[in-house]
């Protein structure tokens, strides 16, 4: 039932348009103004690194607004139902991880991009998470409501980026013990579908992750670079990337069909694309560059679930190495 919600909110242009809104950039140790908003910058028993500076709070937080679906993951992740959440549908249309499905009762204020000021004033927070690229026009007015933590997702290294980050948000809602727990699960993880890919003389394997989606009626392609978060993933379990292309903020790098003839040739190649819009069975399925491609002839295109979110936070993670190991039958 879930996939098929996810197949008809998604597809074709949509598809597009809910990829490049989840996307954003920065740098680590980035400092704009230094208060977060609200109370931050006064003395407090919590201070919080954030990608403006340290946000300082009495206490940790109780009743938290989050703006980013990564954060939201993350709270969920630690135990902590937040009260409000931007575009609730869409959350629960693109993270599917496991542990990771918004528990009921969270009220929806808005769009990512443009949330309700009014809805968020109204359930009275202590604090509000939000994308710092997402929401630079709106920090000011978020903060005159709560403290806000704004963080950057895409500096790198981005594996040790969301560690930051996560680790910061826990100490924000008193949940530091139960973070590193669930950091924790990305090494086990890794490690076990290590071990089970040596055993399947599947060890170091070479791959290239992809995510494909129809863009202004043409096929467009995300291909993973070891600067992203997934390909570093990856790595942890021994897995080599076969895709060395020009990266992105996001360490993607976007081709049509026929750049997928730079993939190393003996790379087994690992996708994620919507049901309702999958170039890769859809319409490249005739494309004789397509046809062409080595992995392709030798049935080494992979589908992994179309849920599997490659922008997500630690549950995504797991759900990275979990789907990989699924699709290598190991």
């Amino acid at each position: 039932m879930r996939r098929m919600l996810r197949a008809l909110a998604i597809g074709g242009t949509a598809v597009a348009m809910a990829l490049t809104a989840a996307c954003g950039s920065g740098t680590v140790g980035e400092t704009g103004d230094k208060t977060g908003g609200g109370k931050a910058g006064t003395a407090g028993a919590i201070s919080v690194e954030t990608a403006r500076g340290t946000v300082s709070l009495p206490a940790p937080a109780k009743k938290v607004v989050t703006l980013e679906w990564t954060y939201t993951e993350e709270l969920v992740a630690l135990g902590v139902t937040p009260v409000g959440n931007a575009d609730n549908k869409g959350y629960g249309t693109w993270i599917t991880a496991e542990g990771a499905a918004l528990p009921a009762g969270v009220t929806d204020v808005g769009n990512r991009n443009e949330p309700s000021l009014e809805k968020i004033k109204a359930l009275q927070p202590d604090l509000i998470v939000v994308d710092d690229d997402r929401s630079k026009a709106n920090l000011k007015a978020l903060g005159e409501i709560a403290p806000v933590l704004s963080f950057v997702y895409t500096t790198k290294p981005q594996m040790q980026t969301l560690k930051k980050n996560f680790t910061e948000l826990a100490k924000a809602v008193g949940k530091e013990d139960a973070a590193a727990g669930v950091l924790g699960k990305i090494d086990a993880k890794a490690a076990e579908l290590k071990g089970r890919l040596d055993k399947a003389g599947k060890g170091g394997l070479k791959y290239a992750l992809a995510q494909g989606f129809t863009a202004n009626g043409s096929a467009s392609i995300r291909m993973l670079t070891d600067d992203s978060l997934a390909g570093q993933v990856l790595g942890l379990a021994g897995l080599k990337n076969g895709w060395k292309g020009q990266p992105d903020a996001w360490g993607m790098t976007t081709v049509g069909v026929e750049g997928l003839t730079k993939v190393e040739k003996d790379s087994t190649f690992l996708y994620v694309a919507a049901d309702a819009d999958n170039p890769f069975t859809g319409s490249l399925a005739g494309n004789p560059v397509w046809k062409g491609l080595d992995f392709v002839k030798q049935d080494r295109a992979l589908a992994l679930d179309p849920g599997t979110w490659l922008f997500g936070g630690p549950l995504s993670a797991v759900q990275i190495l979990d789907e990989t190991g699924k699709a290598l039958k190991v």
